[in-house]
C-alpha cells in the first residue's frame, strides 16, 4: 500500500501506468528530468522484479499487482502533473474520463518523448498490416548510408529511450511505428513524413467501428509535412480524393494506374518514379505482393530524404528480415516450414499464403479479432492441403471453414505442442510442399505476444527435426 501521508508531501508527481518496456523508459527518463515518478503495474510476475529494482535505485516508487482505479488515485488527485497511460489501456477507461474530469493529463510514452524528440526529422509509420516491415527496412536503409537513423515505437523499442539517451546521440531520423493506439493518445506528433501501408478491420475491440479506426490512422497523415500511400490497398485507393495529398505507390502493371501514381514496378522489374526507371530490382530478400508494397513505400520515403536510387539499391543486398514475417526456418528438397507468427488478422495471414507457391499445410489459431473470414477461406479453399486449428478460437473458424464450404480435412487441438506431434506424424509420410505457421489471430489466448507464440512454435519444430 502507498503511504499516503507520504504522498501528500509529494509535488508534481507523474503516474506511470504499467511497467512494460514503454512504462520503463518513460519513468526512467522522467526520472531524468528531476520528475517525481511513481509506477503501477497490475501484474506481479517475475519477469517485473529486475524492472521494479532497477527504477526502484533511481528514486522511483514501484507497485506491483496495483489495479488502474481512479479510488486508488483519488486521495493524490491533486498533487498528480500528468498520468502516463500504456498503449493497452483503452483511452474511453473509466480511469481515464475520471482523471480527464479532474483535470489531470493523461498521456502516452510517445507524447514524453515527443516533447524532447519533436525538433528531430520524424518519419511515422502506420497500417494494419506492413508497418512493422517498412519502419525496420526504411531504418536499414537510411543507417546503411550513414545517417542514425533509429527504428522505435510499436515496433518494440519505446521512443523514451531515444528520448533519454538524446544528450549523448544524434539522431537525423526517427522513424516511428505508430499504433491507431499511440496516434489516438498523441495527437500532437506531426512527422515530416508519414506514411500509410494498409487499412483492413483490426482492433475493432478498441475503437468499436471502422470509421473511427480509419479516422485515427488518417489523422497521422493529415499532421504530416509529406504522406506516402499504398493505392494496391482498396480502402485506402476508395478513399484517394479525400486523403490529403501525397504520393501513391502501386505494384500493379495496369497502366491506369499510372497516372494516380508515383512508384510502380515495371515488367523489366525496374523500379520506376514518375515515368522514369529507378534502378532494377535484382533481388530482394522478402516475400510476398505485400512485400514488394512495403518497399516501394520505403523507397519513396527514401527518396524524400535525399538518396539515390544506387545507394537504396545498394543498401537492400544485406537486408536481413525480421523474425515471424514469413521467416523460413527448414528447407529441404521436399518441405519448407515458414513460421508466420506476426500474421495476427486474416488479410495478413492471405498475404503470406498468396505468396508461397505449391501446396500448403496451414496451422492458424489463437485469439478472434475480427469475423470476416470469407476471403480467408477462399484462399485457403485454392491453396491449402488441410488446416490444423489451435487455441481458443479453433472451434469458430472450423465452423466458419465448414460454413464457407471448405471440404478438405481440419484437424482441431487446444494446445500448440499436441498440433506439432500430429502434423510430424503426417509429414513422415507426405514430405512435399510448405508447412506454414499463420495463425490468422491474435496470440493473447496462450501466449503474452506473437513474438513468445513464434518463438514456442520455432522451438517446437526444432525439437521435432532432432528427433527426426
Amino acid at each position: 500500500m502507498i503511504d499516503n501521508n507520504h504522498l501528500s508531501i509529494r509535488k508534481n508527481i507523474n503516474l506511470v501506468i504499467g511497467l512494460g518496456k514503454s512504462g520503463f523508459w518513460a519513468a526512467k527518463y522522467l526520472r531524468s528530468m528531476d520528475k517525481k515518478v511513481i509506477v503501477w503495474e497490475s501484474k506481479d510476475g517475475k519477469e517485473f522484479f529486475n524492472t521494479k529494482t532497477e527504477l526502484e535505485e533511481l528514486n522511483i516508487l514501484v507497485s506491483l499487482n496495483k489495479e488502474f482505479l481512479f479510488e486508488e488515485i483519488h486521495p493524490f488527485v491533486k498533487e498528480i502533473e500528468s498520468v502516463v497511460v500504456s498503449p493497452s489501456i483503452p483511452y474511453d477507461h473509466e480511469t481515464i474520463i475520471k482523471l480527464k474530469k479532474n483535470g489531470i493529463k493523461v498521456i502516452g510514452e510517445i507524447n514524453i518523448a515527443w516533447e524532447i524528440l519533436k525538433d528531430t526529422n520524424w518519419i511515422g509509420i502506420t497500417g494494419t498490416n506492413g508497418k512493422t516491415t517498412v519502419t525496420h527496412l526504411l531504418s536499414h536503409i537510411l543507417c546503411e548510408n550513414k545517417l542514425y537513423a533509429p527504428f522505435a515505437g510499436n515496433i518494440g523499442t519505446p521512443l523514451c529511450r531515444y528520448a533519454y539517451s538524446k544528450k549523448h546521440e544524434k539522431i537525423d531520423w526517427v522513424v516511428a511505428e505508430l499504433s491507431s493506439y499511440q496516434i489516438e493518445i498523441s495527437p500532437e506528433v506531426k512527422p515530416n513524413i508519414g506514411i500509410w501501408t494498409t487499412f483492413t478491420e483490426d482492433h475493432l475491440e478498441r475503437h468499436k467501428t471502422l470509421e473511427n479506426y480509419f479516422k485515427i490512422k488518417k489523422s497521422l497523415l493529415e499532421k504530416s509535412d509529406f504522406r506516402i500511400y499504398n493505392y494496391d490497398d482498396e480502402n485506402l485507393r476508395n478513399n484517394y480524393s479525400e486523403l490529403s495529398k501525397g504520393v501513391w505507390i502501386t505494384t500493379s502493371l495496369d497502366q491506369s494506374n499510372f497516372i494516380k501514381c508515383d512508384y510502380w514496378i515495371d515488367d523489366q522489374a525496374f523500379i520506376v518514379e514518375k515515368g522514369k526507371r529507378l534502378f532494377k530490382l535484382d533481388h530482394f530478400p522478402l516475400k510476398g505482393m505485400h512485400n514488394l508494397q512495403n518497399l516501394l513505400l520505403v523507397i519513396a520515403a527514401a527518396r524524400k530524404v535525399g538518396l539515390s536510387g544506387e545507394k537504396i539499391k545498394y543498401s537492400l543486398s544485406n537486408y536481413k528480415q525480421l523474425p515471424h514475417r514469413m521467416e523460413t526456418i527448414y528447407k529441404n528438397n521436399d518441405l519448407e516450414i515458414i513460421n508466420d507468427s506476426k500474421a495476427t488478422n486474416f488479410d495478413s495471414s492471405i498475404a503470406g499464403i498468396d505468396s508461397i507457391e505449391g501446396q500448403i499445410i496451414l496451422i492458424a489459431g489463437g485469439r478472434l479479432k475480427g469475423n470476416k473470414y470469407t476471403e480467408w477461406v477462399k484462399v485457403l479453399k485454392k491453396k491449402v492441403k488441410y488446416v490444423c486449428l489451435f487455441g481458443e478460437s479453433s472451434k469458430v473458424l472450423k465452423m466458419a471453414l465448414i460454413n464457407e464450404g471448405f471440404k478438405k480435412d481440419i484437424f482441431e487441438f487446444s494446445e500448440l505442442k499436441d498440433l506439432i506431434n500430429f502434423v510430424f506424424q503426417y509429414l513422415q509420410n507426405n514430405k512435399g510442399g510448405t508447412l506454414l505457421f499463420s495463425p490468422s489471430c491474435s496470440s493473447f489466448d496462450q501466449f503474452k505476444n506473437y513474438e513468445e507464440r513464434g518463438d514456442y512454435f520455432k522451438k517446437l519444430i526444432s525439437e521435432k527435426l532432432k528427433v527426426n
